[in-house]
Order: structure tokens, then sequence, then C-alpha cells
């Protein structure tokens, strides 16, 4: 049984004030954590144009490599046509020994995987244009060969910026400069 001082109640304190926090300060608490929650989610998840542009990565960092043994079992080149709106692969026509004069006028004609279910021309999924760049130049024809030299594919939709990397060993990688 708690014991009582004469003239003083428990629940207050010498001033005569009541312990605790007012409506106000538990209001003003509350805001703050609100803040706080919704600043770390905007942080945390990436909004739906990012998010786009990492499923185009991933998917692009899935689809070389088997561009690359397309071209090894097919034993022509394949060529990565890119744009700002979607991209698309061609295998390249054998080449052809022909005289100089003669060779421009020769037709070539790709051969594009328009009912191939992986190789079929896509759309970026990113509602804005989508700059690529090709580090070296001549990267985005995937050759016979088994050993593919490095290469850096930088993707940017002036929003966010990734990067592909192929190492020597022909891993692909997405990664954020």
């Amino acid at each position: 049984m708690p014991i009582s001082v004469p003239g003083n109640r428990p629940w207050t304190s010498r001033s005569g004030r009541q312990h605790g926090f007012s409506l106000l300060e538990l209001l003003v608490v509350l805001a703050i954590i609100g803040i706080v929650t919704a600043t770390a989610g905007l942080s945390a998840f990436p909004s739906s144009q990012d998010r786009a542009l990492q499923k185009d990565a991933h998917r692009l960092a899935q689809l070389l490599p088997v561009v690359q043994s397309e071209a090894r079992s097919g034993g022509r080149p394949i060529v990565w046509e890119v744009d700002a709106q979607g991209y698309r692969f061609a295998r390249r026509p054998h080449t052809l020994a022909l005289p100089v004069g003669m060779s421009a006028l020769a037709p070539v004609e790709s051969e594009y995987f328009e009912n191939d279910d992986l190789l079929r021309p896509r759309r970026w999924d990113s509602e804005t244009p989508v700059n690529v760049r090709i580090s070296p130049n001549s990267a985005n024809v995937f050759n016979v060969e088994w050993m593919p030299d490095p290469m850096v594919i930088e993707l940017d939709n002036g929003l966010q910026r990734l990067r592909i990397e192929r190492d020597a060993t022909g891993r692909y990688e997405v990664v954020q400069p």
C-alpha cells in the first residue's frame, strides 16, 4: 500500500503539475517519426522509373551471354542494334570475298530474331528514352570467340544511371556507377 504525505497527491509533482507528455508533444513526435519513415521508404525502394531501368539492365545482362553463345553455335557474328526506344539482335551473313568494286554492290541482309522468344526485338521498359554508351565501341558485335574482351555498357534514362560490366571471363554484372 503506497504511503502518501499529507497534502501531496501521488500523481502530481511537488510543483503541482502532472507527469507525462501532452497531446501536442505526442503529435509532434508522431509527425517526426512519419517524416523519417517516409524518407527512409523512398530512399530504400526506388521509383517505378528506377525499377524499369534496373529491370532493363538485368534483362540485358542475362541476354548477352545467350547472344554470345548463339554466335558461337551459329558460327556467325551477332550485332546488338540499340537506340533510345529499344534494341534488337541481328545475325550477320557470312563474309564474302569479293573484289573491292563489287563488294559495295553486294546486298548485306541481316537475319533478325523476330520469332525467337529470347532474342526478339525489345522496347525499353523505361518511360523516358534510354541513352546507351558502349565501351569499347565495337563491343556490340558478338563474335565466335570463346574469351570475349571486357566490355562496359552504360544505361542512362535521365533519372538513373546503371552499368553492365563484362569481365574477361564473360561474366556480366549490373552496377551503379
